[in-house]
């Protein structure tokens, strides 16, 4: 399970000791993904031509604040039973009937 915050592109700068992540073609010309260099731990991913890239919630330094807290839910239908439902606030308010 991951969590994950959206950044622009423009502007992100990697600050860490181990600087920019090691960068894979997961699915080659469609996405990358970063990783450290130095332990191997998933840092974020981005399709190419998007302006955002995901970053995972614990590589970063400073996770709490309201704009942390998730807004939707991928994989829904995949999800472990134990696990409550994100509701899917990203598109507006839901409908009771949904």
């Amino acid at each position: 399970m991951q969590s994950w915050v959206g950044f622009p592109l423009e502007g992100l700068r990697w600050t860490g000791d181990g600087g920019e992540p090691t960068w894979y073609d997961t699915f080659p010309g469609q996405t990358r993904r970063g990783f450290c260099a130095t332990c191997g731990s998933h840092l974020a991913a981005f399709d190419y031509g998007d302006t955002i890239i995901g970053i995972n919630v614990t590589a970063l330094d400073e996770r709490t604040g309201e704009d942390l807290i998730p807004v939707n839910q991928s994989f829904r239908g995949d999800a472990v039973a134990w696990l409550p439902h994100v509701p899917d606030t990203s598109r507006g308010p839901v409908r009771a009937e949904q």
